[in-house]
């Protein structure tokens, strides 16, 4: 018998000691901790580093970026096609000018006005990665502006928009790129842009629209428009209704009736003219991808409280169902009418 017993403590031993010896020895800078939930997780930088990745906008400095993704990639494997980065903070610190930011990392379709281009490798991805944001509050995955700012991976590099920065009758549009602008769609877009079937042509350049904004439209409480799913590869060519593009805008008055102002151009845009303006899109919807792989990331000084944890792991459930979720927001899945879906985990 006491030999039996020394034999089954030799084996437990062994066992705990084999067990040990597979436990990943993670080379990271940051301390990481994973939600229980496996959507969401933490990297914990000091009080110094992360109070001057706020007040200096470290996001936005290639120079932090780049080595902070490496180290994400040294607690996770490369299976993302986006990384969020969402500050532990309750609402946009002061020392920020923007609620989200999206920085592209590579891109490999035709035919939307961006050329292709990989600098995965300097992240440290082998080619999966695509873009990565930062979100400046813990529940800004649910309340915007993520749509808006994922819409910008394919949008807008195709049109040449305007804008204007003032009312007045004598005023000068400028040139908008990556917003809609003064642009319609099937239905006011996350990049801006008027509802097309509002608008009235009250003769000699003239018009009349719907209240819009040329920005942005509401965080996640719009849907992607056509023109912006058939970028995204999530809708045919052929399902985008026309729509009208104005530019060399010289008069904007705004009143509770909608938008009136003059325009000097207006260009329709059909189908046909979007192809041969563009080219084909590449991959088709047909064989576009659909289906995205994201990491969420919280950002902070502090080991997350249970509350921080509940709050940011909800959002992300949210935005990843692939479901209705009877309120007036809208989750990936619901703003690409149920074509696009998105999958949360770490």
């Amino acid at each position: 018998m006491k030999g039996f017993l020394q034999l089954i403590i030799i084996l437990s031993v062994f066992i705990w000691v084999a067990c040990e010896d597979t436990v990943p020895d993670y080379n990271t800078v940051h301390d990481f901790e994973l939600h229980s939930s496996n959507r969401v997780s933490s990297l914990q930088m000091t009080e110094d580093e992360y109070n001057d990745y706020i007040n200096n906008d470290g996001f936005s400095d290639g120079s932090i970026r780049l080595p902070l993704v490496q180290d994400v990639y040294e607690r996770f494997p490369d299976k993302y096609d986006f990384i969020f980065f969402v500050l532990n903070e309750p609402t946009i610190p002061s020392s920020l000018n923007y609620y989200g930011k999206l920085v592209g990392v590579s891109n490999s379709v035709e035919g939307i006005g961006l050329a292709q281009y990989d600098y995965s490798s300097d992240y440290g991805s082998s080619g999966k990665l695509k873009a990565i944001m930062q979100l400046t509050g813990l529940e800004y995955l649910k309340y915007g502006p993520a749509l808006h700012e994922l819409a910008h991976q394919w949008a807008n590099f195709a049109l040449p928009t305007h804008s204007v920065n003032a009312t007045g009758s004598d005023i000068t549009s400028f040139f908008y790129g990556s917003h809609w602008g003064f642009t319609g769609g099937s239905s006011p877009g996350q990049l801006g842009g008027f509802n097309q079937s509002s608008l009235v042509l009250n003769g000699g350049n003239s018009y009349t629209v719907d209240s819009f904004g040329t920005f942005a439209n509401g965080g996640n409480g719009v849907p992607f428009n056509e023109f912006e799913l058939y970028l995204m590869g999530m809708l045919p060519l052929s399902s985008v209704t026309n729509f009208d593009m104005f530019t060399e805008i010289t008069s904007l008055t705004i009143n509770e009736s909608g938008w009136n102002f003059n325009a000097s151009n207006r260009t329709t845009y059909t189908p046909e003219s979007i192809e041969e303006f563009l080219g084909e899109r590449i991959p088709s919807f047909e064989s576009s991808q659909k289906d995205f792989k994201l990491l969420v990331v919280v950002i902070t000084d502090t080991p997350l409280t249970d509350d921080e944890w509940n709050k940011v792991d909800a959002t992300a459930e949210w935005f990843s169902k692939k479901e209705d979720d009877g309120t007036s927001l809208y989750n990936f899945w619901e703003a690409t009418s149920g074509v696009g879906s998105i999958t949360i985990e770490n």
